[in-house]
């Protein structure tokens, strides 16, 4: 009897010994999933609000450069208007000069880095438009003459078009024949001042970039062998208006021609407003979502990322990462308010 209650107890000790170290087992395998999951849950939360953050910066930064661009129009608008009042009274030959001058600065102006607008008066934030280049001016091809002639241009990849100007042609019919001639090959041409600009789309923009091979029979290419002619990139619209305010014989006209480039920069002005709307709708979202959130919970983010970049935690990288990512959006965020 004493012998079979000892291996009974013995029996009951081993069996309680296995559940003991089962459960222990079990214990320990769940706590890591547990603590796994809590991190994975803590990693997501910071990668969340940095990204809000991130997102925020940007966003005021392009509100930033929205209010600078407006400024900058704004004040191409008021220098304009006070060149338009001067030609209220008669200008003399030097009045006229100044006037040029201070048009050719204001396009000056318009080709420093960081400007709202391009020499074209187009919003540099907006995508590029056509390629556009000129005409050498040193070759009309819009002047009437008393003989007829034939010019021959041969494009870089190969075609060539053909220009017939009749005896007497006017300036309007030369132009509306080179327009018809040039638009088989997808190239559109305007008059521009006095000079004849060609664009094309981005795809096309080879065929005005590269060197154009001339032949003519006449007076406005010479006859013998082609000559080879490069087009340039155009004068900006305020440098044509400086070219025209030195030979303008009517001042009421030139003063209209003035209120056309305003009313751009009105249509411009109107359309940066528009995307500020935009922005500040986005930015005042962005704000409420962090202020959903406790500052509690913000301040329990950033020192879970400390104690992570401190301990060297695997994810460390990534939030090291992400925090560089958005340090000089902040930064900039900051001095911006």
């Amino acid at each position: 009897m004493l012998i079979d209650s000892l291996k009974q107890l013995t029996s009951s000790t081993a069996s309680l010994n296995s559940a003991s170290k089962a459960a222990k087992s079990q214990a320990v395998e769940s706590e890591p999933t547990k603590a796994g999951t809590s991190r994975n849950g803590s990693l997501q939360q910071q990668l969340e609000t940095l990204s809000r953050w991130s997102v925020s910066a940007d966003v005021s930064r392009q509100l930033a450069k929205n209010q600078q661009a407006e400024q900058q129009i704004r004040q191409l608008y008021q220098q304009l208007e006070q060149l338009k009042k001067q030609l209220e009274l008669p200008q003399s030959a030097g009045q006229k000069q100044q006037i040029s001058q201070q048009l050719q600065q204001l396009e000056t102006q318009l080709k420093h880095k960081n400007t709202a607008l391009t020499p074209a008066l187009q919003l540099s934030s907006q995508p590029a438009g056509p390629s556009q280049w000129q005409l050498n001016s040193k070759i009309d091809l819009l002047s009437p003459r008393k003989q007829p002639e034939l010019v021959t241009i041969g494009l870089s990849d190969g075609k060539k078009i053909q220009l017939s100007f009749p005896a007497g042609q006017s300036a309007d019919a030369a132009l509306t024949m080179m327009q018809q001639e040039f638009a088989k090959h997808q190239i559109d041409v305007k008059q521009q001042g006095a000079a004849l600009v060609f664009s094309a789309a981005a795809g096309q923009s080879h065929v005005l970039s590269q060197p154009w091979q001339m032949h003519g029979e006449g007076i406005r290419i010479a006859a013998g062998n082609p000559v080879q002619l490069r087009l340039q990139k155009p004068e900006g619209q305020l440098s044509v208006l400086a070219q025209q305010a030195q030979q303008m014989e009517n001042q009421q006209a030139y003063q209209a021609e003035l209120n056309q480039v305003q009313q751009k920069l009105q249509q411009m002005i109107r359309q940066v407003q528009s995307e500020r709307q935009v922005l500040v709708a986005k930015l005042n979202a962005l704000r409420m979502a962090d202020s959903q959130q406790s500052e509690q919970q913000v301040s329990a983010v950033s020192q879970e990322l400390k104690v992570q970049m401190q301990q060297g935690a695997a994810s460390s990288l990534s939030a090291i990462m992400a925090q560089g990512n958005v340090t000089r959006s902040l930064v900039e965020f900051a001095l911006s308010d």
